[in-house]
């Protein structure tokens, strides 16, 4: 009897697991580069031309140093390229707070800028998740001659290896909105994180606050 108890709950178990992959499938990341010790990975979305990309650094600095240079909307135009400036618009919270960035686009195209909601999630002493997304807000109305561009999903996951090492993870993926070709939105895609993540990691080993 036991055992045909055992049996039944086991069997539960595994269409409960079965049915959670089933219903949030995981994406399927392909490595599309592996350049300066830098890793990018690739995936396609359900309804969507654009691709989103992961990329991954590890950095010789800590957590904590990482997260402050995250913070500093005022000087974040100094790694992240082609942001013209940052800063925040509301703080919600210790925990949340909507920002607005403005980015300048080469000749012909438009400047685009986004107004996202920042979520900080310290997860364990060791591991801090940055989730941006964006949000229809009025603290920061369209202009004229900037294009308004969706932040789909925007997520920096860090992790301490030790005090002085960190493991940095940057999801990344948007929609520049207006008139682009797709084949140059995804090489966009695709080249933004890495050097995102290659210009934190030049600041955080430049700047060690430890």
């Amino acid at each position: 009897m036991k055992l045909a108890v055992r049996l039944f709950l086991f069997t539960l178990y595994f269409l409960f697991i079965t049915l959670s992959h089933a219903q949030n499938p995981q994406p399927d990341w392909q490595i599309i580069e592996n350049y300066d010790d830098i890793l990018v990975y690739s995936t396609a979305v359900d309804g969507s031309k654009i691709i989103k990309v992961k990329t991954e650094v590890t950095i010789a600095a800590s957590l904590e140093s990482i997260r402050l240079i995250l913070d500093d909307a005022p000087r974040r135009h100094q790694w992240v390229p082609h942001l013209g400036h940052s800063k925040v618009l509301q703080q919600l919270s210790n925990t949340e707070r909507l920002e607005y960035s403005h980015f300048i686009a080469p000749w012909p195209a438009s400047d685009r800028d986004f107004v996202y909601r920042i979520h900080l999630q310290q997860q364990s002493d060791r591991q801090l998740i940055f989730q941006m997304r964006s949000e229809v807000n009025t603290l920061m109305p369209e202009q004229a001659g900037i294009i308004r561009a969706e932040l789909v999903e925007s997520v920096y996951t860090m992790t301490a290896l030790s005090p002085k090492l960190t493991q940095v993870e940057l999801i990344f993926h948007a929609d520049p909105k207006g008139w682009l070709p797709i084949w140059i939105i995804n090489i966009i895609q695709r080249h933004l994180p890495f050097m995102m993540l290659k210009n934190l990691r030049a600041r955080a080993e430049r700047r060690k606050l430890w």
